[in-house]
């Protein structure tokens, strides 16, 4: 199976899934729904792992903060761990980075997908799809069953908690020389470009980068949240309009047949 044919399949099951939940969202308890995005998350991130680590690509353990993508699997499961508060973030930037991991999935590993779609398909390459899969529908989840808030809080919390989280990473590369999250003072790049000259500017780049990728990916968020929700309205509306002739017919002759009844008391009461 080459690139082309299984990410066709991904993309494939990635619209499939978001309709399955667009229609029984409602019909699932929350946090049914949570766990079990939260069991094939941590399924699906093992078999990445492992699978890079049996081609020698695993250098300094699992890749938590090896880059935001894998920082976002190692995040879903530790929800269920942490404070409401906490919660409210972390949840904010992985509804809001829905956008930017499923376009991940397209141009992910090293340009290979961008450059060559005959290239083999190996199980590391999609395992890696799937992750990234996977995390995107979970983020979709969250805003379509109103577990995040769309709004500009809850754009600023999502900020808040992805750039506090690469500035440790930041911080880590400078003390003890680490490279998480690329950002390494004497070996940096944006997904292995180096485009702006100096650390500094590369960093700068990549804290916009980050927040243009969370307003995309609310914006997106907030439409499909909409557009669910209207038809949703359309199909409730037509439905009360198919129920209302039958509950007008039944009103009329349960009313006929109050009229007949008095009728008939009315003449018996006349015979006695």
């Amino acid at each position: 199976m080459d690139m082309q044919l299984m990410l066709g399949v991904g993309v494939l099951c990635y619209f499939i899934t978001l309709v399955l939940i667009c229609l029984y969202k409602d019909r699932i308890n929350v946090k049914i729904g949570n766990l079990f995005f939260i069991i094939v998350d941590v399924a699906l991130y093992l078999v990445w792992n492992i699978s890079y680590a049996e081609k020698g690509w695993l250098d300094n353990g699992f890749m938590t903060l090896a880059n935001i993508s894998p920082f976002i699997f190692t995040l879903i499961p530790l929800t269920i761990f942490m404070k409401d508060k906490i919660k409210e973030y972390a949840y904010s930037a992985i509804a809001f980075l829905h956008l930017g991991l499923f376009l991940a999935t397209l141009i992910s590993p090293e340009y290979v997908v961008i450059f060559n779609y005959k290239t083999e398909a190996t199980f590391a390459y999609a395992a890696e799809a799937m992750c990234h899969v996977w995390a995107a529908l979970f983020g979709l989840y969250l805003m379509l069953t109103k577990q995040v808030e769309i709004s500009f809080k809850g754009w600023v919390r999502s900020i808040i908690f992805i750039l506090s989280v690469v500035s440790f990473g930041v911080m880590l590369n400078v003390i003890l020389d680490t490279h998480c999250f690329n950002m390494n003072p004497n070996d940096y790049s944006i997904y292995m470009l180096d485009i702006f000259g100096s650390f500094e500017a590369t960093l700068v780049a990549y804290y916009l980068g980050i927040i243009v990728v969370l307003t995309l990916g609310m914006q997106s968020g907030y439409g499909l949240v909409r557009l669910v929700d209207k038809i949703h309205q359309h199909h409730e509306t037509e439905a009360s309009k198919e129920v209302e002739p039958y509950a007008y017919e039944d009103a009329e002759q349960s009313v006929q047949e109050s009229t007949s009844e008095k009728a008939d008391n009315k003449v018996k009461a006349d015979r006695a």
